[in-house]
């Protein structure tokens, strides 16, 4: 459970420039919308009773589509695609109210000067607050205290994620809660508990669940938390084992625990992402690969011979073998289709070093993509021996096959790519793939393409 909080200072500064801006590009446009003819006296008496409908629409937009709801683990790209749900909705009130008058409020081209420069002041005042917010949680500043209570493997993740992420701000505590702190006793001292959250200002505390403790002791220690005012979460017990995202439905007042779907089980998001495919797709190929593919072909031609194509058996949607096109970066090797690339791999050339240093040889699966084997966004594919191999020693692995194999991931622009020197390292990926899945959205997507093309042309370091 989360505590109560009262209204956050950066909260309050967002409602008051949100609405100051509202107000001043209303009159402003209204201003030259007269010809300067009229003074804002005049205008206010005309027009108050269309600006109240417009803040009250706002506010109640901004409520339910929880525009100022700010948490310390807020996702930048949940906030894009509440600015762009809420200035869709503004946009109807806002004609809906010129419609109410007997006269247009704006003409349309004032209308949509009107949600761009609201659009584009949600967007960089935010953008801009959460760059500020992590890089003083980088300095130090801003931060909230953590306990883990209790430990299973997953802990163990989440701690190096904490020590590493120091922009989520989070500070774990020295005296972090395992079992039997005292000798010969498995339960955690709850005194020992309450007496630390006296004495220190704890945030947050995470339980750890499948480390022994039955139910009713679970519920001791919330109860000690929740008397001290401390957010309450839980860590699973097994790495991939992000239970399957679960909804409450309601039989009268019962509560019923069911399955989410996935985001893309809905006909309208597989459209929608299939639409993107193929509009990007030819785009690209339109302005970039006519020419750049036919310099790649050549220098890889005259450098190392042909072919100029490599094809691999890779698994995509359901499991489903297919076809993925590289540009060919390996000297000839009988093992190239079931050794996966190592660091300094003797196998690859230097032309190909280059090219899979800035992602060119992936060019050709845009054809896989058109195709309708692969997407631009999605969990990269793997060979069908990794496949075969990691799923048996992987729980869940399995589920980054329930959407379309991408040419760049989510995993891609975390740092999980290259070469896999541990199982570790698989896991973190998959893990990964997996959160793809189960929280797909368009605007995920956008964020995962352009922090992509960042990694392009700076550069990544853990390309191979």
């Amino acid at each position: 459970m989360q505590k109560n909080k009262p209204i956050s200072s950066t909260t309050v500064a967002y409602f008051i420039a949100d609405l100051i801006l509202l107000i001043t590009v209303f009159f402003v446009l209204l201003f030259y919308r007269y010809d300067m003819k009229e003074t804002i006296p005049v205008l206010i008496k005309a027009h108050y009773k269309a600006l109240l409908l417009l803040i009250l629409f706002w506010m109640f937009s901004a409520d339910y589509l929880k525009l100022y709801h700010h948490s310390r683990f807020s996702r930048l790209f949940v906030t894009f695609r509440r600015i762009f749900l809420h200035v869709f909705l503004i946009s109807i009130a806002l004609f809906a109210i010129s419609g109410l008058k007997t006269e247009d409020l704006f003409p349309l081209n004032m209308s949509l000067l009107f949600l761009l420069i609201i659009f584009f002041h949600l967007m960089i005042s935010r953008t801009t607050g959460h760059l500020l917010l992590k890089y003083s949680r980088k300095k130090g500043y801003n931060t909230s205290k953590v306990i883990i209570i209790g430990k299973n493997d997953n802990a163990i993740n989440l701690i190096e994620l904490i020590n590493e992420r120091k922009e989520l701000g989070l500070e774990l505590f020295q005296n972090t809660l395992n079992k039997n702190l005292i000798e010969n006793n498995g339960l955690i001292d709850l005194e020992l508990l309450e007496d630390l959250l006296i004495h220190n200002k704890i945030d947050f505390a995470y339980i750890c669940l499948g480390d022994g403790l039955d139910e009713n002791y679970i519920n001791s220690v919330i109860e000690v938390l929740e008397k001290r005012y401390v957010s309450v979460g839980f860590i699973p017990n097994t790495t991939l084992e992000i239970q399957q995202s679960l909804e409450i439905n309601y039989l009268d007042s019962f509560p019923i625990l069911t399955y989410k779907k996935y985001p893309l089980d809905k006909a309208f998001n597989q459209f929608l992402k299939r639409t993107f495919d193929i509009v990007l797709s030819i785009l690209t190929i339109v302005l970039l690969l006519w020419w750049l593919l036919p310099i790649i072909g050549a220098l890889i031609y005259f450098s190392q011979g042909s072919p100029i194509l490599f094809k691999q058996k890779r698994n995509g949607l359901n499991g489903k073998e297919f076809n993925c096109f590289k540009f060919r970066t390996m000297k000839p090797d009988k093992f190239n289709d079931i050794k996966p690339t190592e660091r300094n791999d003797p196998r690859v050339t230097k032309l190909g070093r280059i090219l899979r240093k800035t992602s060119l040889d992936e060019l050709p699966q845009f054809i896989n993509v058109l195709k309708g084997d692969m997407s631009i966004v999605g969990p990269r594919p793997h060979m069908v021996s990794e496949n075969e191999s990691y799923a048996e020693i992987i729980k869940k692995y399995s589920l980054r096959h329930y959407v379309k194999p991408g040419i760049t991931g989510l995993a891609q622009i975390r740092g999980y790519r290259g070469a896999i020197d541990s199982e570790k390292d698989m896991e973190l990926r998959v893990r990964t793939d997996i959160y793809y899945v189960r929280n797909w959205s368009f605007m995920l997507d956008l964020v995962i393409i352009y922090k992509t093309v960042q990694l392009i042309i700076a550069g990544d370091e853990n390309a191979i």
